[in-house]
């Protein structure tokens, strides 16, 4: 019996440690790639008060909250992996852009895209990406003659984008 209690007590132990000495980090990637997004974004919290992978963390944290559509978290997320020394991506300055553009700060989301459009290592479909929420941007903002511009050049470039083709048709008429 004494036998038994002692290897519950130990197994316990065993579990309890197993479970304090989790990589939340991990944890959260293995939840962002499953799309459990809410856990994901959980378990990057953690990491990010335990200081585990700090830049990696909040950027996780960031991808999870978008996905959550808790856009001014998403946002918070990501300007803090660029303060804690995340590389500068493409795809982080669409994603901070995008997050304004849905809270409907136009400005910004100029801003951020123009940043992100700069950035050398972006592929060519982000970039086309980057280009169109630009022009989109512009034209909430009022500004038909910039839009019209960018869009003008985008379609050059894009010829195959139907969608472009029809904002460029719509905005001839402004």
């Amino acid at each position: 019996m004494k036998k038994l209690q002692l290897y519950i007590s130990v197994m316990l132990t065993v579990i309890m440690l197993t479970g304090c000495l989790a990589d939340p980090y991990k944890s959260g990637m293995e939840a962002l790639e499953s799309e459990q997004y809410e856990e994901a974004a959980d378990q990057f919290k953690e990491a990010v008060k335990k200081e585990q992978n700090k830049a990696d963390s909040y950027r996780g944290l960031g991808l999870a909250l978008w996905e959550s559509k808790d856009y001014e978290g998403a946002k918070e997320a990501l300007e803090n992996a660029l303060k804690e020394g995340s590389k500068k991506t493409g795809t982080i300055y669409n994603l901070l852009g995008s997050c304004e553009l849905q809270m409907g700060n136009m400005k910004e989301a100029v801003t951020y895209f123009e940043e992100g459009l700069k950035i050398k290592d972006s592929d060519d479909k982000l970039k086309q990406a980057m280009r169109f929420n630009c022009i989109f941007a512009y034209e909430k903002l009022g500004d038909i003659e910039t839009a019209k511009n960018l869009l003008s050049e985008y379609v050059k470039d894009y010829p195959e984008d139907e969608e472009a083709a029809k904002e460029a048709e719509f905005l001839e008429t402004r």
